[in-house]
């Protein structure tokens, strides 16, 4: 039998994926993208009933189109994004985000915000949420071995749980210092600083075959 230890070895004995480098780095654009979905999912109603005034009627049907998406495509996404390089799936869907939420105080700055453009914020936010969750979980076993991957499940459920606790409360305080609108400005940089993240991993996995 051969002496020279495999990867998954070598990773173990160094005390795990805390040393592989690009899976931290998936981790953290993974755990930042976490924090900045359920951030907004908090400040989209509050802009709606703070700055538009918007009805309950009109905030419920925000609410619906947030989560619209994961209804519609959840279940076809996954075999979509199989036939996808899994980064740049993770990059764009960040970067839409990014665009589609940046472009509220935007306008908000401009005095031509409405809860029409809220709407679509939402539908586009909550479709990209749910290709970068079903990227980045497939994306996983592209990086490490076997043998890690439920240390590394383990560690990005682990983010998602704490994202899902902790990011409204962030996300008030937030709408608290700097108000609605621009507290969607820093979750709009937060998905940039997410792709940086993904952006930087090294390995590239071959594109899956159709």
């Amino acid at each position: 039998m051969s002496d020279v230890p495999t990867s998954a070895e070598v990773i173990r004995r160094r005390g795990g994926l805390w040393h592989h480098l690009d899976f931290r780095r998936l981790w953290i654009g993974e755990t930042v993208s976490q924090f900045g979905t359920f951030i907004s999912q908090l400040a989209l109603p509050l802009v709606a009933i703070l700055v538009l005034h918007a009805s309950t009627f009109e905030v419920g049907l925000l609410a619906t189109f947030e989560m619209l998406a994961f209804l519609v495509i959840g279940l076809p996404a996954g075999a979509w994004v199989d036939r996808m390089r899994f980064r740049w799936v993770l990059i764009v869907n960040d970067v839409i985000r990014a665009v589609a939420l940046g472009s509220i105080p935007l306008a908000q700055l401009f005095g031509i915000l409405t809860i029409g453009q809220l709407y679509v914020v939402a539908i586009v936010t909550g479709l990209s949420t749910v290709f970068f969750d079903v990227a980045y979980q497939s994306y996983l076993p592209a990086l490490v071995d076997r043998e890690a991957l439920v240390e590394g499940n383990s560690k990005l459920q682990a983010s998602e749980s704490v994202a899902q606790i902790a990011g409204p409360g962030i996300g008030g305080l937030l709408i608290q210092a700097l108000t609605a609108p621009y507290a969607i400005l820093v979750d709009a940089l937060s998905f940039l600083w997410s792709a940086s993240w993904v952006g930087a991993i090294k390995a590239r996995p071959p594109k899956p075959e159709r």
